[in-house]
């Protein structure tokens, strides 16, 4: 039931964060504003219980289930956080872009730590670890490459490739935000498997 109650709040989180998305996207939000929390809290939560019950069978299963969650509510920590900045300013393009998507993602990225060391990578039944230094500077290196590979994929779409088809440069941005997300989340799930929480 934790790991359930966990994944319910990450989808809170999440939900609650999609709204400025949303909003800055001028998306009109089809529900009363807290049904799409709810709805993603728990849709999570049952995420968790597919992934335990597929666990059985893949034993990696249930810990990728968690790694998503976890990595869903960080996308949103991380667009939420970029459209705030972006309703309140104004800016979606150049250096007060690539600034705001950095500090968007470093904020997400000290998020995930917390959620990944005392959540998705404890082992079960064990004790909560203790953070160590060597553990934060691994977390710390592997964060970093993360964090070029994230803003610098969505720094080369939006500032080089720039809004094509149509799409608006707030929208623009969303999918730059999006490619950065997509180019980090491999080599975070293996570098923090493999390298920072490895058993």
């Amino acid at each position: 039931m934790r790991d359930f109650y966990f994944g319910g709040l990450a989808g809170l989180i999440t939900g609650i964060l999609l709204i400025p998305i949303l909003k800055n996207l001028d998306v009109a939000i089809p529900f009363a504003v807290f049904l799409p929390p709810i709805g993603i809290a728990l849709l999570f939560g049952v995420g968790m219980l597919v992934g335990r019950i597929l666990g059985r069978w893949l034993p990696w299963m249930f810990q990728f289930s968690k790694f998503a969650a976890t990595g869903f509510m960080n996308a949103a920590i991380d667009f939420g956080i970029l459209n705030l900045l972006i309703f309140f300013s104004g800016i979606a393009a150049g250096s007060g872009y690539i600034a705001f998507k950095a500090l968007s993602f470093l904020t997400a990225n000290i998020n995930s730590y917390v959620w990944n060391h005392w959540w998705v990578f404890k082992k079960e039944g064990a004790p909560i670890p203790a953070v160590t230094t060597k553990e934060y500077m691994q977390f710390f290196t592997v964060s970093v490459v993360g964090i070029m590979l994230n803003v610098g994929a969505a720094a080369f779409v939006v500032t080089i490739i720039g809004p094509q088809w149509g799409v608006g440069e707030k929208g623009w941005a969303n999918i730059g935000a999006a490619a950065g997300s997509a180019a980090g989340l491999l080599w975070n799930f293996l570098g923090y498997k493999f390298i920072v929480f490895k058993a």
